[in-house]
């Protein structure tokens, strides 16, 4: 009798426990004649195996079956063939010993190691179509292939890696793995100023290889200039910063400048972090197209093509292929005139004519939006007006307010918000800041 390792999908097994039988790809075959004891040391035959498997979310997704056959098609596979079962990892050893048949003994894991490899490859490649896919919805002008040489793949395994290690980023990294990873700890305010404090950050996260705390920085002659700024001018708009910095005559400021274009002299870094931390909080969830972040996006040349393709690496394809899908259409969606209901987020500026923008939004909200009041607030028999989403709901209390339990959540589809609606939720109306 030949032994077999086979790579099936978790709901394959169930099917074949259940029927008795299954007819497996043969491509996610492979013959092996060493111990199974000895297969850890076999990689070769775990990359073989994985290789043509799909992406996947939970390591409970597949497993491995080890059968022997001598007769008939070696992908033809009966129950009784069956020798073994393996998870990909111990996670998986015990969502599986919950969820199958409890009779079914569960193995140790063959390849934890690499199955945990397999899976930063993965996200790697995903985040890679994620910027393919914002390439596709903005028509960039720019090659990706151009702009990979500067955010190079190396770049990008090291954000990734370093996500699945739960490490910060140090010493002799590229700008970019630092610009990608880092996180706002400091009350800087919400509008393009910030965005400009965040670059800022990031840029000295890089000089000193760590990160590095607001309060080292804050008395930087860079960082008041931003805070004046934003104490005089909080609505200033993106190319007037860029103004003020290009005629600045402070000498520190300059030095500081000029250091920045000393890390890539044909690419104005601070102008790319800016525009990806705009963009980046402006895209916080789900990626969605509106034509007003496009054409002023666009204005911003190169600097906005590698700003773009690290907010897609971040966002991923599992956060922009929706709006990919309904931006090409795909040829097996119904036709116009059946609503599609994407996520959204209503976008109040100063800009009226989209065919005559100049600038990127304005950081400014409609104030008279705090003098809304939530649907809790509304007297019985007034007229309910149809949300726009994305909006908050949750359970009013009695006595004002809202439930902490069940948790008030984010609503995207009409569907959603129809089904809360009947179950007692109403808005929340909260004045949301944007950059």
């Amino acid at each position: 009798m030949a032994n077999y390792l086979a790579l099936i999908r978790k709901a394959d097994f169930v099917d074949l426990f259940k029927y008795g039988s299954l007819h497996v790809n043969r491509d996610m075959v492979r013959q092996f004649s060493c111990k199974v004891e000895e297969l850890p040391d076999r990689q070769p035959i775990f990359d073989d195996l994985s290789y043509y498997s799909n992406a996947f979310d939970s390591t409970f997704t597949y497993l491995f079956i080890h059968y022997e056959k001598n007769l008939g098609r070696v992908n033809d596979i009966n129950i009784a063939d069956v020798r073994g079962i393996y998870p990909l990892d111990k996670e998986a050893k015990k969502e599986l010993s919950l969820s199958l048949d409890p009779r079914i003994k569960i193995n140790d894991p063959l390849w934890a190691d690499a199955v945990f490899n397999l899976q930063k490859k993965q996200t790697i490649q995903d985040s890679k179509n994620g910027a393919s896919n914002i390439w596709k919805i903005y028509s960039l002008s720019d090659s990706i292939d151009d702009i990979k040489q500067i955010v190079t793949d190396e770049a990008l395994s090291e954000v990734i890696n370093e996500l699945y290690d739960n490490r910060r980023p140090e010493g002799k990294q590229s700008i970019w793995v630092y610009i990608m990873r880092y996180e706002r700890h400091a009350f800087y305010p919400n509008n393009s100023i910030g965005a400009f404090m965040d670059a800022v950050n990031a840029i000295f996260n890089y000089f000193k290889g760590r990160d590095v705390d607001s309060e080292e920085i804050e008395s930087e002659m860079i960082m008041k200039f931003f805070s004046f700024c934003n104490e005089r001018m909080p609505n200033i708009q993106f190319s007037d910063i860029l103004h003020k910095l290009s005629i600045q005559t402070e000498p520190n400021i300059i030095q500081f400048l000029s250091k920045v274009r000393a890390i890539d002299a044909n690419i104005d870094v601070l102008k790319v972090a800016s525009l990806f931390f705009i963009y980046k909080n402006q895209y916080k969830v789900d990626f969605y197209y509106d034509e007003k972040w496009e054409t002023a996006g666009k204005k911003n040349g190169k600097e906005f093509a590698i700003a773009c393709y690290m907010l897609g690496c971040i966002l991923g394809h599992e956060h922009t292929y929706d709006c990919l899908y309904e931006h090409l259409p795909l040829a097996i969606f119904k036709t116009k005139g059946v609503e599609h209901v994407l996520p959204t987020k209503e976008i109040t500026t100063d800009i009226e004519d989209k065919k005559n923008i100049k600038e990127l939004p304005s950081d400014r909200q409609n104030n008279d939006s705090t003098n809304e009041k939530s649907e809790g607030d509304k007297p019985e028999g007034e007229k309910q007006v149809m949300p726009k989403l994305t909006c908050k709901m949750g359970v009013p209390k009695k006595g004002g307010g809202f439930k902490k339990s069940p948790k008030p959540q984010e609503v995207r589809t009409l569907e959603k918000y129809l089904e809360l609606r009947a179950k007692g939720w109403v808005i929340i109306k909260e004045n949301i800041e944007l950059w």
